[in-house]
């Protein structure tokens, strides 16, 4: 995976040894929809190593080092979202003239995971498939009422509560159509 040296330099290391050394390296984090404007919440398999059974994102995981990771890191990082998209909840990316998918926001650093999340927002399609990373009873589609009670309600990845909270606070009553993908 890709990890973070001191001075910002990138580079490769195993994912076992990036979490038993403490290392800091780099994760993407996708907050899905569909077209109907619903979001695609993940609920984490309870065999998960951290946070077993916890709401998170739509899809997330670390950043796989390649040379191109070096040269264009925002193509890479979103290469690696709609990657795990498609890995963990089967679903792919939309497009309508190019990918449905955008950077939101800026990147989020966890010091107790010495992570530093890159988030995208994208628009789906697809039927669900989750992989073994995931409850399948509990991963869906959600409306916004529901998506705001469960953050209210339920455990969740910190970082994710407070990603989804960001998206829903910059969406106002507005449709996300129009705020990420300029409906026309």
């Amino acid at each position: 995976m890709a990890c973070i040296g001191a001075k910002g330099t990138i580079f490769p290391l195993s994912r076992d040894r990036a979490h038993k050394d403490r290392v800091h390296h780099l994760v993407v984090r996708v907050l899905a929809m569909d077209a109907r404007g619903r979001f695609l919440v993940q609920r984490r398999s309870p065999t998960r190593e951290s946070y077993p059974g916890a709401y998170t994102d739509s899809a997330s995981g670390h950043v796989s080092f390649r040379l191109g990771l070096l040269f264009d890191l925002q193509r890479a990082l979103l290469e690696d979202a709609a990657r795990e998209l498609e890995e963990e909840v089967g679903v792919t990316v939309a497009n309508r003239n190019g990918p449905l998918i955008r950077p939101f926001g800026r990147p989020v650093y966890s010091p107790d995971a010495y992570e530093t999340s890159h988030c995208f927002v994208a628009r789906v399609g697809g039927k669900i498939r989750p992989s073994d990373e995931v409850d399948p009873a509990k991963t869906r589609f959600v409306g916004r009422p529901r998506l705001e009670r469960m953050l209210e309600k339920e455990e969740f990845v910190p970082v994710a509560r407070e990603l989804w909270r960001a998206l829903l606070e910059e969406l106002g009553n507005r449709d996300p159509e129009d705020v990420f993908f300029h409906r026309i």
